[in-house]
């Protein structure tokens, strides 16, 4: 049997700005492409398991 997890509001912020990321294709932001790797690395360093 699986344990279910709940998202964070983090992971959900990395959702919605990779979401974002793909809608804007063929206008890329680099402001929203380092918020994007800001975010993955803060959740490498949180410690939830």
């Amino acid at each position: 049997m699986e344990k279910s997890r709940k998202i964070t509001e983090k992971e959900w912020e990395l959702i919605t700005a990779l979401r974002n990321f793909r809608k804007a294709k063929h206008n890329p932001s680099i402001q929203l492409e380092l918020y994007i790797d800001q975010l993955v690395d803060e959740l490498k360093e949180t410690d939830e398991d």
